[in-house]
């Protein structure tokens, strides 16, 4: 098994951020790896993803959400179909953090396949780590417009 984790500090509550995350229409907004997101956030559901690594060709897979914890956790899986090989386990934690919210993204790997899948691994958390800074930015813009109102 391999774990990646990167997490951002935003100047949001977790509502607004959680709206974000879970707007999956409004992905391709914001979300430079994860461009496209289609089906349900709920225990059970199988979402459609398509996401666009900063090297090399998109991805389209089919995941099935895990958890939803309604403002704090999302959780999907995904992998090969051919069970023990290689299989994921992604999602978002959201908590209060200094009058915003932390939000880690992480994902386990697990199966045979995963020592030799390292360098994609390792570009994995480089995408995920290019989504942080653009959920700050839709997620703190959300925040204030809600503000001026």
């Amino acid at each position: 098994m391999r774990e990646i984790s990167t997490y951002v500090d935003i100047d949001a509550k977790p509502r607004i951020v959680w709206e974000v995350l879970t707007d999956f229409a409004r992905y391709p907004d914001w979300n430079p790896y994860v461009r496209e997101v289609t089906g349900d956030v709920r225990v059970g559901g199988t979402p459609a993803l398509r996401t666009q690594p900063a090297k090399g060709r998109p991805v389209n897979f089919r995941a099935r959400v895990t958890t939803v914890t309604e403002g704090i956790e999302l959780r999907w899986a995904g992998g090969l179909p051919a069970p023990g090989l290689f299989g994921s386990d992604h999602g978002f934690a959201l908590s209060p953090h200094n009058g915003g919210t932390r939000v880690p993204q992480d994902e386990r790997f697990s199966g045979l396949l995963v020592p030799v899948m390292s360098s994609i691994i390792d570009r994995t958390l480089e995408n995920f780590e290019r989504m942080n800074q653009p959920l700050k930015d839709w997620a703190e813009a959300k925040a204030s417009a809600e503000a001026g109102r």
